[in-house]
């Protein structure tokens, strides 16, 4: 096993509430971060070796508690960046709250955060960012997140060239459309309000849709199996058949 200490964000949910279990399953210590203390619990009732830790990342005051809690548990160590936030609306009609807020949690607490963190992850430890396809394909409806994604890509192959040689190997991955809550609340809004719904109801009609367990499988295999010079220098995309073989339990996705 490539480590021994994992602290994921936005664990309370979605893929990192099914994250935190499966590393925890592989004797990795893990500290979990999410927003909504209940479900924060009960995803770290599942093992003696989970520590939940709820706070919201754009708070200076809970990521140096995150980093101290992943300092106290054993190296190497990493830290996977999951928690996102989907700021929908045009960008003529957003306020500046809401642009903020988008940045605030998408890209700058991602800095921040691996900011704070990096003397914890020098010995060995490692860097995960989920990506989107939004990043490269704006979506009308959600440009503002579509643009987050962009700056936190170009932020993840920042630290990938800056850190190159460090103690710290840097990664980034795609999961492609998730069945996640965050998903389920925007395929909720009316297409009147977010035109790009279309494109994401055409990958829900062809069932391309995968379980927050799959992809948790398949970043748990990343962290804890793959080399670190793989890790960083492959562009990781959960739908690339040719590593299936390897963690997929099945098809990714079920038959329509």
């Amino acid at each position: 096993m490539l480590l021994q200490s994992l602290l994921v964000t936005g664990s309370s949910s979605g893929i990192g509430a099914a994250l935190v279990p499966q590393l925890a399953a592989r004797g990795c210590h893990v500290v979990a971060s999410g927003r909504d203390r209940e479900r924060l619990e009960q995803v770290a009732a599942s093992s003696d070796l989970i520590v939940g830790r709820t706070g919201d990342l754009t708070d200076p005051g809970h990521r140096q508690e995150l980093v101290d809690a992943l300092r106290e548990l054993p190296g190497p160590r990493a830290v996977v960046h999951l928690a996102g936030y989907f700021q929908t609306g045009m960008l003529d009609h957003l306020d500046d709250s809401s642009w903020q807020r988008s940045l605030a949690v998408n890209v700058e607490a991602r800095w921040a955060l691996s900011i704070a963190a990096r003397e914890v992850l020098d010995d060995g430890g490692r860097l995960l960012f989920i990506g989107s396809d939004a990043g490269a394909n704006p979506r009308v409806g959600a440009a503002a997140y579509s643009i987050a994604q962009a700056a936190s890509e170009t932020m993840r192959r920042a630290f990938q060239a800056e850190w190159a040689g460090s103690g710290c190997a840097v990664g980034g991955f795609k999961p492609g459309l998730v069945d996640t809550e965050m998903v389920r609340g925007f395929m909720s809004i009316p297409e009147d309000e977010f035109p790009a719904k279309v494109a994401y109801d055409a990958y829900v009609s062809a069932g391309r849709v995968a379980a927050a367990d799959s992809v948790a499988r398949f970043a748990t295999w990343l962290l804890l199996d793959i080399d670190a010079d793989r890790f960083a220098s492959t562009e990781w995309d959960i739908r690339d058949e040719i590593h299936h073989e390897y963690w997929a339990i099945g098809p990714l996705y079920p038959e329509v």
